[in-house]
């Protein structure tokens, strides 16, 4: 447990350096274990480099602010210093991890976030519909406001920790997908990687599809090489393809069920 006396607290309000250093020192125990406490990844575990930046920020707010302490009970100055280090480190923290947006769209995003059962892909989505009321974003601040939540907690996290434990993380996966290295990755490369692994596993599950039903699937969106029939008549895709618009209708239902079937065994997988 850390000790002040009167004395140390008022020599160190009185701006007597070695008062203050004092001070610091016998709160470096604290400092520490309030940062680790701010530092836990999402998924388990410290951040050492965060919880090192947390405790810098967590010292310099206690040196600006002793003097502003009013008496010198030392409980009332351990109340004091504790209420200090928590403000630094939520603001360090908050500036550390959502970089790049304000506080108040921060905030706005995760009430979107809750809105969307904690999915932040939806989150964006939820976070440009009315739903939001005045809070409503624009897509660019909704997709800043992502890459700022998706932050450095989720490439820390565990890929399963079911089945690895903290062996393999979701920035290792993103590293090895990408070319880039692990301690160069940022936000960005989460939602590159994200997106480049989705398109390769529906070309994947198409390929296990039948000819038929594959080129069906494929002109309804639009899937290279083939061209996109969107919502016109069946006749005129059939016509191209030499089967009737019956064939095409059973071709696009038997396809779509066999297509999430594998597509959700891939994605778990």
């Amino acid at each position: 447990m850390t000790h002040f006396t009167a004395e140390m607290i008022s020599a160190a309000k009185a701006n007597d350096l070695s008062a203050i250093s004092a001070v610091i020192t016998a709160t470096d125990e604290l400092i520490t274990k309030r940062a680790n406490d701010y530092a836990v990844r999402a998924g388990g575990g410290v951040d050492h480099d965060l919880a090192e930046d947390l405790a810098q920020a967590g010292r310099i707010r206690l040196w600006e602010s002793i003097a502003l302490f009013e008496g010198d009970s030392p409980r009332q100055f351990m109340v004091y210093v504790d209420k200090a280090l928590h403000s630094a480190m939520a603001e360090q923290r908050h500036q550390l991890k959502r970089s790049g947006v304000s506080a108040s769209c921060a905030k706005d995003f995760e009430s979107a976030l809750t809105l969307a059962a904690g999915d932040p892909y939806e989150a964006a989505r939820i976070a440009t519909t009315d739903v939001m009321g005045p809070r409503k974003m624009s897509r660019d601040r909704a997709y800043a406001a992502l890459l700022s939540w998706l932050g450095t907690d989720s490439l820390d996290r565990p890929l399963n920790h079911d089945l690895y434990g903290d062996a393999i993380t979701l920035g290792d996966v993103i590293s090895a997908e990408s070319g880039v290295p692990a301690d160069l990755l940022d936000p960005r490369d989460y939602v590159t990687t994200k997106r480049k692994t989705v398109r390769t596993q529906v070309h994947r599950v198409l390929g296990l599809l039948s000819e038929r039903q594959r080129h069906v699937l494929k002109a309804d969106h639009g899937i290279a090489p083939v061209s996109h029939y969107g919502d016109g008549p069946d006749a005129v895709l059939a016509d191209d393809m030499g089967v009737t618009p019956y064939q095409v209708k059973q071709a696009r239902v038997k396809g779509k069920n066999r297509f999430s079937e594998l597509y959700r065994a891939g994605a778990a997988a």
